[in-house]
């Protein structure tokens, strides 16, 4: 055998190794992110921390006024569009990562 012979069974050798590893994957979405939209710190915490002023405040350092209006500035350019393949990410949610 040849270098051109053994360089070519190294090439096939590697992409069949390769492809064995990429259908070995064993989620699409890990089931953590699936409960994204259910148990997420936005979906539990936030809309509670709306009513009380003041721990809405100490956890975001910041006003529930303020942040409605940093929000209503920076909404255009957060926005992402939706698409039926994934859900996107709100600005709100963006905006709450960010500054937490």
């Amino acid at each position: 055998m040849d270098v051109i012979d053994a360089v070519c069974l190294w090439a096939v050798h590697r992409r069949m190794r390769r492809r064995r590893q990429m259908r070995e994957r064993k989620y699409w979405v890990h089931p953590i992110l699936k409960t994204r939209l259910s148990h997420s710190l936005y979906v539990t915490l936030y809309p509670k921390l709306r009513e009380h002023d003041e721990k809405f405040f100490n956890y975001f350092r910041m006003s529930i006024k303020s942040f409605d209006d940093l929000l209503e500035i920076i909404k255009d350019s957060l926005e992402a569009d939706e698409n039926a393949i994934r859900y996107c990410i709100s600005p709100q949610e963006k905006l709450i990562v960010t500054i937490r």
